[in-house]
């Protein structure tokens, strides 16, 4: 019989972590396949992860529906960049291309610190009328301002839909590390400010939804000039998002993270091999900070109760 997790109209979903990151990366496959309406092929590229690791996230996707095929990376192409707090694992999604075998021509990319809440389907099967990519506009203000572009043409590097074919035929994943190999000592976001410095007026804009990112909440209220989304493009996202991105330092799974979809997220997390992981931030300056920062728990409060009743508490 063919193989039909490699079939054109098999979502193939792209991620890239480390061990630090695997639990989560094991959210976002979780989350993605109980929100498909079929299975999904899930390709991993895996930075020195544990051979218990694979094995446990291997049995945990398939378990559900999908499949996992999990490549080593090239740890010397991106050798002596900086990756600030990311980890080495930030620029691996560049190499898509070479890693992923080529007879898939076309791959959504999903950072591991995100939640799938819609179909993937639906984002699938987007027309990108002839662009490399679509992605999602940042929608900070200022991550813009490192190469110089406008805020409404800087896009988000952590939903990517790319068109495989197109990156070898040109050689677009080689432009964007000589871009990084140029510049990547003045840049803060550094894989996103690369690949926008090489694809500049070369990406197709998805809908917010598909992105929505943790700065949504302060943009929608104080930031929204210059962004190209309007006000209700922006509320309606925040009411029904179809992927979470839980954007900046307080991610779900620590002590510290006033995010309106942390207890939904671990929901999620609570289902994977990672169950019992202790937050890495689980210190008593770290509860104290939460206990005490009344203002943020009241934004938190507030958020969370305009959810749907289904994202809505344990």
């Amino acid at each position: 019989m063919p193989d039909m997790s490699f079939a054109k109209d098999t979502v193939q979903v792209a991620l890239c972590c480390d061990e630090n990151y695997v639990a989560y990366a094991n959210v976002v496959m979780l989350s993605a396949l109980k929100a498909s309406s079929s299975g999904i092929n899930f390709h991993l590229i895996g930075c020195n992860l544990a051979a218990s690791s694979l094995s446990s996230l291997a049995d945990s996707v398939e378990s559900h529906g999908g499949t996992l095929s999990v490549y080593q990376p090239d740890n010397m192409l991106y050798q002596g960049l900086p990756t600030h707090r990311y980890g080495p694992a930030v620029y691996q999604r560049i190499n898509l291309p070479e890693y992923l075998p080529e007879r898939i021509t076309k791959v959504l990319y999903i950072d591991s610190d995100t939640l799938v809440l819609e179909d993937l389907a639906t984002l699938w099967n987007t027309d990108l009328e002839g662009m490399p990519i679509a992605a999602v506009e940042n929608l900070s203000p200022k991550a813009c301002t490192d190469i110089g572009v406008p805020r409404n043409e800087y896009f988000n590097s952590g939903v990517l839909l790319m068109d495989l074919g197109q990156w070898r035929a040109e050689g677009i994943h080689h432009d964007v590390t000589a871009y990084l190999r140029k510049h990547a000592e003045r840049l803060q976001f550094v894989d996103q400010c690369a690949l926008n410095g090489v694809l500049q007026g070369r990406w197709k804009r998805l809908p917010v939804h598909w992105n929505m990112q943790s700065d949504i909440y302060k943009v929608v209220i104080k930031y929204a000039g210059g962004c190209s989304y309007s006000i209700s493009q922006l509320q309606s996202a925040i009411s029904a998002p179809g992927i979470v991105h839980f954007t900046g330092k307080k991610k779900p799974w620590k002590i510290v993270c006033f995010h309106p979809f942390k207890q939904y997220y671990r929901r999620f997390l609570e289902q994977t091999p990672w169950a019992d992981l202790p937050p890495p931030d689980d210190t008593f300056r770290a509860r104290w900070e939460f206990f005490t920062a009344f203002r943020q728990n009241w934004k938190h409060w507030r958020r969370t109760n305009r959810l749907s009743e289904r994202y809505r508490g344990k």
